[in-house]
């Protein structure tokens, strides 16, 4: 019996225990797992997963309920305006790490630690590590519980997010030979002219100092004249420490002048090379967008060498992401990228010869009877200009590259003490701006008969030797007016004309006539081939420099002057360009680089102006390439023939129109051969040109020079003596005074017909 009770209470165990398994695996109702550590990782994944999609109403739901006091509007406002702070760019420009090993629980509470990168434009890529994301367990399972300090920690109690962008130490610019040129961060003083009173009593005696050290005309110091007693100060230059205290003491003598010490971006001399080197100004908001990776205030360069060089010399801005208090206190910083310094620049400039040619153009403006102050032009025109340039014969290098009168880089800087709305007023009206050679186009005047030379002779239109009688006058084949040669107006010739000579001796004496049979006879053959001969010679084609403005400049044929002009060519127009005159027009920098080919005589050569870019101790980022230049392929009689017709313009007493200049010259000690040329400006002040090359006797020509001064008088008498000074100065030699006549009243000179002058 007992046994059999046993075995019931046995089966009724099995069957209840059956029976409550069945009822557990089926209740509707029945409680579910406690939610795990593990969940909670899933959840933070989902809020990063969106975070980085930018999917915000994704993790705004899962909020916790009290961190719902926030607006969904407000809590998209906050993410949004911090990925505005960090300017994010990229496909993966938010991404995140969960520290697995990490991640803990406290009862309801997770704590989840991941790593979140971002890529910034400003700041790169850069990870925000071991940030902490709090959970709670909620009736909907794992919550966020969200604050300001998810984004970010430390950003709470209405502290901000901050981006703050450092500008970088921009590169210098050398010399060919290694000289600073330009430099970021220079201790410098800033000159100002003090007007109410003169030590000396003299203001001409302090404007005459001023315009010297400052390379400036002292025509424009006029202005200052009428505020003579009045407590008026006016900005003029600036100096260099060394220049600072060398030319204080003398300056101080003649002149009342504050120093006004500043840091800035200083350029050699105080504005070297303005046009050609450039200078900086600070970048402005239109500008932004065009310069991303720069800080706003940032320095860019205009002109020359500064703008065309602007990514490599400018480096990448700096920036600082931080959290700070609205009481302006730091919380924490982020992330720091430091500024990048900019590259250097190597330029094949001589610093001291660009400087010295800037100094002969101004003392010439400064004593000459042409200056617009004493030729009595002055309230008629206010444009006062002139450009130089000197290029190295073998290499096509740029030695030096003036344009007067120059720009100063301060009156571009914020804080500056130049009077800026004055001066940049000014320095527009001027046209200072302007590299007036490489930026405007000219006739080339009776230069231009080098190239007409050049076509005569290797042509066979003519041989050096063929000689013609160049009378003062001659009848145009064209329409029958009576052309006058320009030394038959001449005061005080006689003779006024040249006589019999032949074609080198043409070029020699600059004479009209011969040149006008000349363009009669190469337009019957061909009215394109002088053309031909000024663009093989490198007129009238860009000139390949690299970094400036490159005018193509025009050499007029039967073609252009039906499509420009909308006429028919006529042998007048060979006439005109054959003395340089009419509707031709080229570049200094154009004339520079044929003088080079014809002192060379076997190429024309490829110019250049910058040599290398790196960075300091670094192999250079840029070198100029190695280019062949093209062959003139000239024969070589004729090279020869035009050479000696550009000597004897300077050594033949009787028929060199420069040799007045060169009167004393030791061509023992250095060659020099040129050319004068004068162009009808449509006033009673024509252009005067000069070019020339120079070297060591019996050795290959060393420079090639071309001068023009603008509105002035015939070239002998303005770029001839300019020249000759920028030729002592490449040579060490001593200074010639220039030409006496400049002490003398301004006489205007009657303007031959049709005539290209001397």
């Amino acid at each position: 019996m007992r046994q059999f009770v046993r075995r019931l209470r046995s089966v009724l165990l099995l069957v209840l225990a059956a029976a409550c398994s069945a009822v557990e695996f089926a209740a509707p109702n029945a409680p579910t797992a406690p939610p795990s550590l593990g969940d909670a990782v899933n959840t933070a994944r989902m809020f990063l997963d969106a975070w980085t999609k930018g999917d915000f109403n994704t993790m705004y739901g899962l909020l916790s309920p009290r961190s719902l006091v926030i607006s969904r509007e407000a809590f998209i406002a906050a993410y949004q305006q911090a990925e505005q702070t960090l300017n994010l760019f990229g496909e993966n420009a938010k991404r995140y790490r969960i520290l697995d090993d990490q991640t803990q629980r406290q009862g309801n509470t997770a704590i989840v630690r991941y790593d979140m990168t971002f890529n910034s434009r400003f700041l790169g890529e850069f990870t925000d590590a071991g940030r902490v994301m709090r959970l709670l367990l909620t009736d909907r399972g794992w919550r966020v519980a969200w604050s300001t300090m998810d984004i970010f920690e430390g950003l709470a109690g209405g502290a901000q997010l901050v981006l703050e962008r450092t500008p970088p130490l921009r590169g210098s610019i050398y010399d060919r030979n290694g000289k600073i040129i330009a430099q970021d961060n220079v201790p410098n003083y800033a000159v100002r002219l003090l007007t109410r009173q003169y030590p000396t009593g003299d203001p001409d005696a302090c404007f005459r100092a001023l315009a010297e050290t400052f390379r400036l005309y002292i025509g424009d110091f006029e202005q200052y004249r009428p505020f003579t007693g009045l407590d008026y100060g006016f900005t003029v230059g600036t100096l260099f420490q060394r220049d600072y205290e060398v030319l204080r003491p003398i300056l101080d003598r003649v002149c009342l002048l504050q120093y006004v010490p500043q840091t800035t971006r200083f350029y050699y001399g105080g504005n070297i090379a303005a046009q050609t080197i450039g200078f900086v100004a600070p970048m402005q908001p239109d500008q932004q967008a065009a310069f991303p990776n720069l800080a706003p205030g940032s320095l860019i360069g205009q002109f020359g060498v500064e703008r065309a060089w602007q990514e490599q010399l400018s480096g990448e801005s700096g920036a600082e992401l931080l959290i700070r208090t609205a009481d302006g206190v730091n919380v924490r910083t982020i992330h720091r990228k430091p500024p990048s310094r900019g590259q250097d620049v190597y330029v094949s400039l001589d610093r001291e010869l660009q400087l010295k040619t800037e100094q002969a153009i101004a003392a010439a403006y400064n004593e000459a009877n042409w200056a617009p102050l004493r030729n009595g032009a002055a309230q008629a025109r206010l444009i006062t200009g002139a450009a130089a340039v000197v290029l190295d014969v073998k290499t096509g290098d740029v030695l030096a590259m003036a344009s007067f009168p120059s720009p100063h880089p301060d009156a571009w800087r914020i804080g500056t003490t130049w009077d800026a709305a004055d001066v940049i007023g000014r320095y527009f009206a001027q046209r200072a701006i302007v590299n007036h050679a490489t930026e405007e186009l000219y006739a080339l005047g009776s230069v231009m008969k080098i190239v007409s030379a050049v076509a005569a002779a290797d042509s066979g239109a003519f041989h050096m030797k063929e000689t013609r009688f160049c009378g003062g006058t001659l009848k145009s084949p064209d329409d029958g007016r009576i052309l006058t040669d320009w030394i038959y107006l001449e005061p005080d010739r006689n003779p006024n004309y040249h006589g019999e000579i032949n074609l080198h001796q043409a070029l020699t004496s600059s004479c009209d006539i011969y040149f006008w049979l000349v363009g009669e006879k190469l337009n019957s053959i061909d009215p394109s081939l002088i053309k031909r001969y000024a663009n093989r010679l490198g007129l009238g084609v860009p000139t390949g420099i690299d970094s400036l403005v490159d005018l193509e400049g025009v050499i007029p044929d039967p073609e252009w002057t039906r499509a420009n002009e909308g006429r028919a060519w006529g042998v007048g127009d060979s006439l005109n360009i054959v003395i340089g005159q009419g509707s031709m027009k080229v570049t200094v920098l154009q004339a520079a680089r044929m003088t080079a080919a014809i002192a060379n005589g076997e190429v024309l050569p490829n110019l250049t102006l910058v040599k290398k870019v790196g960075y300091p101790g670094q192999a250079a980022t840029y070198v100029a390439p190695e280019r062949t230049p093209e062959r003139l392929n000239l024969k070589p009689e004729v090279i020869e023939g035009v050479r000696l017709g550009m000597c004897e313009a300077i050594t033949n007493a009787k028929l060199g129109t420069a040799s007045w200049v060169f009167a004393d010259w030791d061509h023992s000690r250095v060659k020099v051969c040129g050319k004068t040329g004068t162009v009808q400006s449509g006033t009673l002040y024509p252009h005067g040109w000069f070019v020339a090359y120079a070297g060591l006797p019996n050795q290959k020509p060393d420079i090639a020079i071309a001068v023009l001064v603008l509105y002035s008088r015939e070239g002998s008498e303005t770029g001839a003596p300019i020249a000759r000074r920028i030729i002592e100065a490449y040579y060490g030699l001593p200074y010639a005074p220039f030409p006496s006549y400049w002490a003398e009243p301004y006489e205007v000179l009657p303007t031959p017909g049709l005539s290209g002058g001397q």
